[in-house]
């Protein structure tokens, strides 16, 4: 009975919430981005080799490769100050470099919203998740080619997953409040993202380098592009 009664809150919870995104779309009011941004959110397309990189296969975790390309959104900013102490807790081995540091917030589009708790919202978090890791996996792997540290966190727990973890966790929850001015809304116990134009129906992940921004700006046309490296 408690189980039964906890289903009918949490589904009470997420029917207000999908009220309320219907009543002031989190997108009526535009703000301007931090000056941190080097460049403005956009969506592109990214082929993605149905070899799995090294980096990836060594983590010993079943991958999907049924899907040959990902369409993400994705912006570069300058870390800004607030995030610098906490960075560096996330990634000891970036710790005193936080000034040279760039992120890439990304968001796949979903199908479902993913504050929903039906069977096949987790199916297309794991499809988003390994299609994010596939992505990743060749962004790190060509930043460090040109003699450049790069990491992404793991969407699942926030930890880094090529590099050395730190104490702490990367939220991208707030990463987007900060970096974009991504207004979350509390669900609950917890912040759930809100994209100005798909709502909830998003796949946040976030990629980290030391890498200077024309470097970066040259590996993702690469990639865009599909060029082998």
């Amino acid at each position: 009975m408690p189980s039964t009664i906890a289903a009918r809150a949490a589904g009470l919870e997420i029917q207000s919430a999908q009220k309320s995104l219907k009543e002031e779309p989190c997108g009526a009011k535009a703000r301007s981005l931090p000056r941190t941004t080097l460049v403005r959110p956009g969506v592109a397309t990214f082929p993605l080799p149905s070899k799995l990189p090294k980096i990836l296969a060594n983590l010993g975790v079943g991958i999907d490769t049924a899907d040959s390309h990902v369409a993400l959104q994705y912006s570069v900013h300058a870390c800004p100050r607030r995030m610098k102490r906490e960075i560096g807790l996330v990634f000891p081995e970036v710790s005193g470099k936080e000034s040279d540091l760039l992120i890439l917030p990304t968001f796949q589009r979903t199908e479902s919203s993913m504050i929903s708790y039906q069977a096949e919202t987790q199916a297309e978090k794991d499809a988003k998740l390994h299609m994010f890791y596939r992505w990743g996996a060749e962004l790190v792997c060509r930043l460090r080619e040109n003699g450049y540290w790069a990491d992404v966190t793991d969407p699942m727990s926030g930890l880094a997953l090529f590099t050395s973890c730190g104490p702490s966790l990367y939220p991208d929850v707030d990463g987007a409040e900060i970096l974009l001015r991504y207004a979350p809304f509390n669900l609950g116990s917890c912040f759930v993202l809100s994209h100005p134009q798909w709502g909830t129906h998003v796949y946040p992940a976030t990629a980290f380098t030391l890498a200077p921004i024309d470097v970066v700006r040259q590996v993702l046309l690469s990639m865009q592009r599909g060029c082998h490296h």
